[in-house]
């Protein structure tokens, strides 16, 4: 994340957003990473994340303010994040929520590091990578990686806050949609 201050506590992320056909072969193996569980609280702008590692002996806990105002463009979002305690997240866990599962992996490519979330559940089949950037011109200027199928970051189905409120029927309708429109595109 920048170290782009937005307030007293916000700060501003600037990142690109990709939608990938199947998981790197180079990452099939990897032990590395994180089990996500995200409870998005309704009608709030509010996130509550639990991360575990992978290999079980990590625990994350946090809780997310992150939204686009109107002056930003599609690579900015501000964030806040607020990390808690165990009690603090199961107190807060008893909230009602929507829930995205997924696992994410660090992935190293084009000499750039990545996140590369692979979802669980209802949205089963969505891959998704990410890459921070520390200001515009540097996103701007960022070619779509290699492994990727297409840049997602101006569409808004592939947000979080979207993903979990959509039904099963239009999230797979709508991701089988832009993959066939980008296959038949090229």
């Amino acid at each position: 994340m920048t170290s782009q201050h937005i307030g007293k506590y916000a700060c501003l992320e600037i990142e690109r957003r990709y939608l990938l056909e199947k998981i790197p072969d180079d990452l099939v193996k990897s032990a590395n990473g994180w089990l996500i569980t995200d409870r998005y609280f309704p009608n709030t702008r509010l996130r509550l994340r639990s991360m575990k590692s992978i290999s079980g002996n990590e625990y994350i806990y946090k809780l997310t303010q992150k939204y686009r105002s109107e002056a930003q463009n599609a690579c900015e979002t501000t964030i806040t994040n607020l990390y808690l305690t165990e009690a603090e997240y199961k107190y807060l866990e008893s909230l009602e929520a929507k829930i995205i599962k997924k696992k994410r992996y660090p992935y190293r490519a084009q000499s750039r590091n990545f996140s590369i979330d692979v979802f669980e559940d209802r949205h089963q089949g969505l891959i998704l990578a990410e890459i921070e950037f520390e200001n515009n011109s540097e996103a701007d200027e960022f070619a779509l990686p290699l492994f990727a199928l297409k840049d997602v970051t101006d569409d808004p189905f592939f947000t979080g806050g979207n993903l979990v409120i959509m039904s099963d029927e239009a999230f797979r309708q709508g991701l089988s949609q832009r993959i066939l429109d980008h296959k038949n595109f090229f």
